[in-house]
């Protein structure tokens, strides 16, 4: 009697934090949404997209493209891999971190191909950071990310 007892409370525990960690993502999870992008020629458009946290970003038009992040927020992901094609349709995963990511499509970078997802808030101060940060990282045309920067609308004051 004891031991099925045991395996109830255990059971019940389990439960109890797998409901718990549901109630905590399904705001997120019910008001995500997922942004559009298309490849053109040489251009993304749009250029600069502003998301929430947890929304998706699907690249359209993406046969001899693809979309490869050179700059990430601290504590965010990247996506995209470095020199493959991307196919048809690409999907970031979920994008958690608030802040700058600013992407690329390698072959087309020579055409000023990139651009920039802005996630929840972003003050002028951070637009500054993230600017002076690529100042600092990128190299030759991967350097066209800071004109897509300079053109951030700052979302918070």
């Amino acid at each position: 009697m004891k031991i099925k007892g045991v395996i109830a409370m255990i059971t019940t525990r389990y439960i109890g934090i797998i409901l718990s960690a549901l109630v905590y993502m399904l705001p997120n999870l019910v008001n995500a949404e997922e942004h559009i992008v298309n490849a053109a020629a040489r251009e993304f458009k749009p250029a600069i997209i502003y998301v929430q946290p947890g929304d998706t970003v699907k690249f359209t038009n993406m046969t001899s493209h693809n979309s490869v992040t050179y700059l990430v927020p601290e504590g965010g992901t990247g996506w995209g891999e470095k020199g493959k094609m991307a196919g048809g349709t690409f999907i970031t995963p979920a994008i958690d971190a608030e802040g700058i990511y600013g992407y690329v499509c390698e072959p087309h970078i020579g055409f000023g191909m990139v651009g920039v997802v802005v996630v929840g808030g972003v003050s002028a101060d951070d637009k500054a950071a993230m600017k002076e940060r690529a100042m600092a990282e990128l190299q030759g045309p991967f350097k066209r990310l800071i004109g897509k920067i300079n053109k951030i609308k700052p979302t918070l004051k």
